[in-house]
């Protein structure tokens, strides 16, 4: 009978430790889906940076055209 009891003990023990690492690895979970989410917002941002850089290179003028502006203006 006392074995049955230990058996018994140690099973309950088990089931707690058990349920814990599932709390655990759910909270684990929850912050791994959370910075995956984060990741793929800053991942959007970088990609949106190489418009932005193509954008403000096609309208700005170049050193050669506002030298020739500025000599222009002079004259």
């Amino acid at each position: 009978m006392a074995d049955k009891n230990a058996e018994v003990a140690a099973l309950e023990a088990l089931r707690d430790s058990s349920a814990d690492l599932v709390k655990y690895l759910d909270a684990i979970n929850g912050k791994l889906t959370r910075l995956n989410e984060q990741n793929e917002l800053s991942l959007r941002v970088l990609e949106n940076w190489t418009s932005v850089m193509a954008i403000t290179k096609a309208t700005m003028p170049s050193h050669k055209d506002t030298g020739h502006e500025i000599l222009r203006k002079a004259l």
